[in-house]
């Protein structure tokens, strides 16, 4: 018998409300059902890996912090603060039992707890624009090998990429190893862009033109209740 594999799935929007509902309707339709986690705590999910380009208003509504109306979070704002150098500074003097199994900005503004990944990629961009010549080599990671590998609470997002295309122009590669699609993903990515262009992009003057997001295993929950219902938003063709 051949197994059932996960579909492999490219997204290619100027929408960012769009992207989010097409997903959800692709992995509904074509993703495989699969239980991830482990035997105490089972989750059966539908699943795909999936890439998104994101190009021209998908950026700008990213930027904007425009959430799809039927996105189920809301607190994208509070959840922007968790990605600032203030919050990890406050974060950071709480007691052990009182933070996270991990922050995303504190993986890439004091990854094992020295090195600070976002002020280098910053400084590598600008070199990138100062000597005119792009490089594939400037990234940020998160996954640190000793306390990831047998944690059951270890980052989604793996890696930020960041290349120089001439001029004033971008592009941010990112890539997750697991991604909740309903109830996340578009607040993940405006939190993320919203700390790339604060502490990256526009501290060099340049503007972002492509994202690229890139999922091993982008999912909804069997318990999720609302991504059948989920439409897509009709486009200004102007935006376009």
């Amino acid at each position: 018998m051949k197994p059932i594999l996960p579909p492999t799935i490219l997204i290619e929007e100027a929408d960012f409300h769009n992207a989010w509902a097409r997903a959800i309707r692709y992995i509904i339709r074509d993703g495989i059902p699969i239980t991830i986690g482990d035997a105490s705590n089972p989750k059966p999910i539908r699943d795909a890996c999936v890439t998104f380009e994101l190009t021209g208003n998908a950026i700008a509504q990213i930027e904007n912090r425009e959430l799809h109306p039927q996105f189920p979070f809301k607190h994208v704002d509070q959840y922007c603060e968790e990605f600032t150098r203030e919050y990890l500074k406050e974060y950071l003097k709480r007691p052990p039992d009182e933070q996270f199994s991990y922050l995303y900005f504190e993986r890439l503004a004091a990854y094992y707890g020295a090195v600070n990944q976002i002020e280098e990629i910053r400084y590598n961009l600008s070199q990138q624009i100062q000597s005119g010549t792009s490089s594939n080599r400037h990234q940020a990671v998160t996954w640190i090998v000793a306390m990831d590998t047998h944690s059951s609470a270890s980052p989604c997002l793996q890696r930020i990429w960041i290349r120089w295309l001439g001029a004033n122009v971008t592009e941010v590669h990112l890539n997750w190893r697991s991604r909740d699609l309903y109830t996340a993903w578009q607040a993940n990515l405006i939190a993320i862009i919203d700390m790339i262009n604060r502490e990256v992009i526009h501290p060099n003057n340049c503007y972002i033109a492509k994202i690229i997001d890139h999922n091993d295993s982008l999912h909804i929950y069997d318990t999720d209740s609302g991504p059948e219902s989920v439409k897509p938003i009709p486009t200004n063709p102007q935006l376009m």
